[in-house]
């Protein structure tokens, strides 16, 4: 299901953000306060910390989606970390362009083309999604087809 990655995307995000976060606050305190330097990390920090909040609350709507779908469809998800995470997206865009140049090479209505546009069809929806994961919070909802 599209919510479990949501899920999975979701709290990657959250804690890339705070091993970030801890990482600044660590250089924070080695910093002299009053100093440029100083002032920098502060407001990264701040910035980081609003991050975290953003998608703390994604997080809670996600987690409303997945109580509706226990107590309405009998949906049961897996825990976050037995969710594999997405793929890198630039892999995913080689192998989808590579599957297009198979379509492209291979005789209209041949199994070869056949395979090479399932193929295409099912990359292009997977790189939708993963561009859309790491470019913007999922909305409330989203995920549950």
């Amino acid at each position: 299901m599209e919510i479990e990655q949501d899920l999975r995307a979701a709290s990657d995000r959250v804690m890339r953000t705070l091993e970030r976060l801890q990482e600044l606050e660590t250089e924070k305190r080695g910093t002299d306060p009053g100093t440029p330097r100083f002032r920098k990390i502060a407001r990264e920090v701040e910035r980081l910390a609003a991050s975290v909040f953003a998608h703390s609350h994604v997080q809670q709507e996600l987690a409303d989606t997945t109580v509706t779908l226990r107590e309405e469809a009998g949906v049961v998800l897996p825990p976050i970390d037995e969710v594999q995470p997405s793929r890198e997206i630039q892999v995913i865009l080689a192998e989808w362009r590579d599957a297009e140049r198979r379509m492209i090479e291979a005789k209209a209505g041949s199994a070869e083309h056949a395979q090479a546009e399932a193929d295409a069809n099912r990359l292009r929806a997977e790189y939708r999604r993963t561009y859309q994961s790491i470019s913007s919070p999922p909305s409330k909802g989203r995920g549950t087809s």
